[in-house]
């Protein structure tokens, strides 16, 4: 696990940091980072065990982008995370102390931020749980801890960090059910919370 320069760090390009999902890699990433405008911006890409607590894999990108900003000064960041790197990307960003480091912007695409029924189903039934799915069941601690303190007031993300929600949907004509993107329903990606603190909601007809 941890954070990989694509090229030697430049101080004049502004740092993308691209976060994949559950059972994902940073090669998920390819076609964005292949249109990445190389003028302004630089590639890293953060790789973590996404079997693993998330509330753990945030603490440690917490600290990884700390040990970074040490070692090289950067004085800013975009952060892009998709699916559950969402999750992971939201707890980073609430977890860090301020400092010198700005990250004017989240981008979060298709986003589980209510949850997935099927992380419930595997830790009622499965023989074996993976410990990442307590997190994503539907009523996890970890998904309040995201929009709630424990004296259930609001929590947002920091005041210069503007969040921009993607989300994604892909009915075919034999579908059933809730609406959703043949993964995530399209009701766990705009929960109410994450719609009311983002700046802007795009909606994409696609796949997960």
């Amino acid at each position: 696990p941890g954070v990989y320069f694509l090229e030697k760090y430049d101080p004049a390009r502004i740092p993308v940091l691209f976060v994949h999902g559950i059972d994902g890699s940073p090669d998920n990433f390819a076609y964005l980072i292949e249109h990445l405008d190389r003028q302004r911006f630089q590639p890293w890409v953060y790789y973590y065990p996404s079997g693993a607590r998330l509330g753990l894999i945030a603490d440690h990108l917490v600290q990884t982008v700390l040990q970074i900003e040490l070692r090289y000064r950067v004085p800013e960041l975009v952060v892009v995370a998709h699916s559950m790197g969402g999750l992971v990307a939201r707890g980073f960003l609430l977890r860090r102390e301020p400092d010198r480091l700005r990250i004017p912007l989240f981008i979060s695409l298709s986003t589980p931020w209510g949850g997935h029924s099927a992380a419930q189903l595997g830790v009622d039934h499965a023989p074996t749980v993976v410990r990442s799915w307590y997190d994503m069941a539907p009523a996890s601690d970890y998904l309040q801890s995201l929009f709630y303190t424990q004296s259930a007031s609001r929590r947002s993300l920091p005041a210069a960090t503007q969040h921009r929600l993607l989300f994604s949907f892909k009915k075919g004509s034999r579908s059933f059910g809730e609406s959703s993107d043949e993964v995530v329903t399209v009701a766990s990606q705009l929960r109410a919370e994450a719609q009311e603190e983002a700046v802007r909601v795009y909606g994409f007809d696609d796949t997960h």
